[in-house]
């Protein structure tokens, strides 16, 4: 009864999706030729029936008349994006095929940003309606969560968390797990019957969370969930290989799962680097009266150079000369030996709240990342992206682990996941090394989109250090 009453609701979105990309021709046409067109001709018939196809099949290829719990605001506007170039590009193609030369390219550019507009903010208002909903105990999912200390995570993100709608009714989880968030629900021990659990309680979902996954008891819990018509989930480390870097290799005839720790997409690689290259000319460009600012007002509060060059580790252990605007006295590099004692981060880095070798104007950029604005020029010569790992100094390469060697794949970035974290300035090394390979792991154009958009959120609340 819930997914036919779910397949309803979707189809209604899409309908809407289709009627907001009606509104959206029709306030195109309007700005261009100041007149409303709607079923006019045979031309205006036609190209609402185009966009009606193109908006259905794309609302649903890309999902966008589903509702997510958890999709983040970032992810549904890459979407959103998305969807309005392909179905422009499909408008403009069918006005060409259909010898409509009449209209114009300028109504459909129009169109292309209204939808955009209009769009977002109707996706916008229903998830804040539905998530406004689910804060107040409507449409929540009861959830029953199996796993070791590994689900704390999980279980934290849930509690953090209520407009999603979850409702965690019981763990069967491990005594560490019970220690590390002793309110999250009532615990049941590992072994206990969870058939019962799901014929006498109201369960919508199980989600098992094991760092190490066993087959012994993932198998069971997938037959009585397939049994009594709950959903199952399960959160593996294992996935974070098997997302978008598997392929089947054949040796002749013989097929083999092939697993790259780095990621594979051709296409989408080159798309980045194209990416990469039109952003940093574009940021150089518009911000070059920044760039000239700041140069000036560094001179003006300091003695020294404007520009702080340092020799950095890049992709597989290439050298290359990074560069920064300075934010401290010259003699930096000498004084920190006599700062090591004050050092806040372990590992190799060297972090210190109160660094006293920061110049006043150094602050202000460190706050705001203005300081990174020349690392544009590693980006535009092709060093450093502007997503991906920042690129360590070759000091500290030669004190890594040998795991958080895979940090060096792929191509450093000015941003990255740990750059966005709410609590970067209190994340341990190690946690550090982790969300850069959970970033190489997890690659994708639409991550990276989320973490520029996130960046541009920090650099506003101007809290770095």
């Amino acid at each position: 009864m819930l997914r036919e009453k779910e397949k309803v609701v979707y189809n209604a979105l899409a309908a809407f999706d289709v009627l907001i990309a009606w509104i959206s021709f029709e306030l195109a046409l309007l700005l261009h030729f100041e007149q409303l067109t709607f079923i006019r001709n045979k031309d205006s018939i036609i190209l609402h029936l185009l966009i009606l196809g193109i908006w259905l099949v794309l609302s649903k290829a890309l999902r966008l008349n589903e509702i997510y719990r958890s999709r983040p605001y970032s992810v549904l506007l890459f979407n959103v994006i998305v969807m309005s170039v392909l179905g422009t590009g499909l408008l403009a193609l069918s006005v060409f095929v259909f010898e409509l030369f009449y209209i114009g390219l300028v109504p459909i550019l129009y169109f292309g940003g209204i939808v955009t507009i209009l769009m977002f903010a109707e996706k916008l208002l229903i998830y804040q309606y539905m998530k406004s909903a689910r804060r107040r105990g409507l449409n929540f999912r009861n959830i029953l969560i199996v796993g070791d200390e590994s689900a704390n995570k999980f279980i934290n993100q849930i509690k953090k968390n209520p407009e999603w709608g979850y409702r965690i009714t019981g763990i069967l989880g491990t005594e560490e797990l019970k220690k590390r968030n002793p309110d999250a629900a009532p615990y049941l021990p590992l072994d206990t019957n969870v058939d019962e659990i799901l014929e006498t309680k109201t369960i919508d979902e199980v989600i098992y969370c094991n760092e190490k996954a066993k087959m012994e008891e993932i198998f069971p819990l997938m037959t009585s969930c397939h049994e009594i018509g709950v959903i199952f989930r399960m959160s593996s480390p294992f996935f974070n290989m098997l997302s978008n870097k598997t392929h089947i290799h054949y040796f002749d005839t013989t097929p083999v799962l092939t697993i790259s720790n780095t990621p594979m997409d051709y296409l989408s690689l080159k798309f980045k680097g194209i990416f990469d290259f039109i952003v940093s000319f574009l940021v150089i460009t518009i911000f070059s009266p920044v760039y000239i600012v700041i140069a000036v007002i560094i001179k003006m509060t300091s003695k020294g150079p404007i520009f702080f060059k340092q020799k950095r580790v890049g992709i597989r252990g290439r050298k290359f000369w990074v560069y920064k605007f300075r934010t401290m006295v010259t003699n930096a590099e000498d004084l920190k030996k006599d700062l090591m004692v004050h050092n806040e981060m372990d590992g190799p880095t060297f972090k210190m709240t109160k660094d006293p070798r920061i110049t006043r104007i150094g602050h202000f950029l460190r706050q705001t990342s203005l300081d990174e604005l020349p690392q544009f020029f590693n980006v535009l010569l092709g060093d450093m992206s502007v997503v991906g790992p920042r690129p360590p100094v070759p000091e500290e390469v030669k004190e890594y682990e040998r795991w958080q060697l895979r940090r060096l794949a792929m191509k450093p970035g000015i941003t990255c996941i740990w750059q966005v974290s709410q609590s970067r300035n209190d994340i341990s090394f190690d946690d550090w090394m982790r969300m850069d390979l959970e970033y190489i792991d997890n690659w994708s154009l639409k991550l990276d989109f989320v973490i520029i958009l996130k960046t541009i959120r920090t650099m506003l609340r101007a809290d770095g250090r």
